[in-house]
């Protein structure tokens, strides 16, 4: 008897057509990036780590690998165009996660702090830019030659490939920096402020550089099409910052004063709407509904009440049920399985080297060169080194731009993974002996 008989049946009953193995997907989902956020914190790391390599664990890397005949039923329990849908539902599920993660992301964007950090924030975040922008636009012009051996199937512009490789390198992951420096207790020190700062300003050209790529490959590279969104998109902004921020703001304000520090109901609504028609907007732009939800976010931020009113309603439920979604997505799509050779693999450890060199090397020898202490510059690189979740999302743009091939996909997947997982260690090694060092002791780092 087939031993997965019990769970055909099951998949087989009712008549609700994709709903049951979709639904099935999302209890194994949950409860896998719990285990992982579980274990992660055992091991000193944020939690969202462990939630990234639950979803990464799902996959055909180790999942499918390890356990084929089950990974089958939960993630492949369909065939023909039943399969399609239920892909698709998983998608839609993971890209509307998108939309308000990066709304609540944008929300939490301080701007004080790139105002008020001075000139070591400043060079830091200028040599965090350029250093690993001109190191990963290096690296793909000597990965291109051998792309159609990795990839033999793979069709992409050569440009947008260089582009690419060199904003994805750019990126630092400000939500995960910010987890990281709660936890150690250091997000009002001098290192912590002066991160953040950095680490907003990066984000910010960062997006900027992605928005041009994106124009580059959906304006099928005609120069006038390239314009046109790009000029759409700042108009977009003006319209945002100067008609909705002055009318919007002040109501929602007074709507969370209304509903004692909630928003109600009836303007949440509104909120929300308004937030999926920002995102309309960019995706009819051209440049994907995330950055629409993201400059909606931006554009109300500074306002702690409103911003604390709207992620307590928000945060939860997007942090456990969307984000681990999104994680899983991305698992899926990554297949170690493309590395089929040690040049395959000699290419993803330079792409690990290269980012590493950029940010923990062009940002900590900025940080030096500013005036800060050898270890307390070299923290500075460690954690601008942190790529995890905004990373995975620029990744994820592209490879559906389609500018990169899958085996690149997978190494900027694990590049990612491998950034984030050195931070805190590193950074705890590095303060030892400092005056960040009873601080860390006091919260078990140390």
């Amino acid at each position: 008897m087939n031993s997965w008989f019990f769970f055909d049946a099951f998949f087989a009953a009712g008549g609700e057509g994709i709903l049951q193995p979709l639904l099935i997907q999302l209890v194994v989902i949950i409860l896998a990036a719990r285990a992982g956020a579980f274990i992660a914190r055992k091991l000193r790391q944020p939690s969202v780590v462990g939630e990234i390599v639950a979803g990464l664990l799902l996959g055909p890397s180790c999942f499918a690998a390890v356990f084929p005949d089950l990974f089958g039923l939960v993630f492949q329990p369909l065939e023909g165009a039943d399969s399609v849908k239920l892909e698709a539902a998983l998608t839609t599920l993971s890209q509307i996660g998108l939309i308000f993660l990066l709304f609540l992301i944008g929300l939490e964007f301080d701007f004080s702090h790139i105002r008020y950090q001075g000139r070591a924030a400043a060079a830091i975040s200028i040599t965090g830019v350029v250093a690993p922008f001109i190191i990963g636009f290096t690296l793909a012009t000597l990965m291109l030659p051998r792309l159609a051996l990795l990839d033999p199937l793979a069709s992409f512009h050569a440009r947008s490939f260089a582009i690419f490789m060199g904003t994805a390198m750019s990126i630092t992951a400000i939500p995960i920096l910010g987890r990281i420096l709660i936890e150690l207790g250091m997000q009002r020190t001098p290192i912590g402020t002066t991160v953040i700062a950095s680490a907003a300003c990066d984000d910010a050209v960062g997006w900027i550089l992605l928005a041009a790529v994106s124009s580059l490959a959906i304006g099928n590279f005609q120069v006038w099409n390239v314009i046109t969104m790009a000029g759409s998109s700042i108009f977009f902004l003006l319209v945002l910052l100067y008609t909705v921020r002055p009318f919007l703001l002040p109501w929602l304000e007074k709507e969370v004063i209304r509903g004692h520090g909630r928003l109600l109901p009836g303007p949440l609504a509104i909120l929300l709407a308004l937030l999926f028609v920002c995102a309309i907007t960019t995706s009819a732009i051209g440049i994907f509904a995330i950055f629409g939800a993201f400059l909606f976010g931006a554009v109300l931020s500074g306002k702690s009440s409103l911003r604390e009113a709207i992620s307590g309603q928000l945060n939860d439920f997007v942090t456990i049920f969307f984000l681990p979604i999104f994680f899983t997505y991305t698992g899926l799509r990554t297949n170690i399985g493309t590395l089929t050779t040690p040049e395959s693999w000699f290419w993803c450890a330079l792409v690990m080297a290269a980012a590493v060199l950029g940010k923990w090397g062009g940002c900590g020898l900025a940080a030096r060169l500013s005036g800060m202490p050898r270890k307390e510059a070299a923290c500075v690189g460690i954690l601008m080194n942190t790529r995890a979740l905004m990373e995975l999302i620029v990744i994820n743009v592209g490879m559906d731009l389609g500018v990169i091939p899958p085996s690149v996909y997978c190494m900027l997947v694990l590049m990612a993974v491998g950034t984030t997982l050195m931070a805190t260690p590193l950074a705890v090694r590095m303060l030892r002996n400092t005056p960040y060092e009873k601080g860390l002791i006091e919260r078990g780092f140390l």
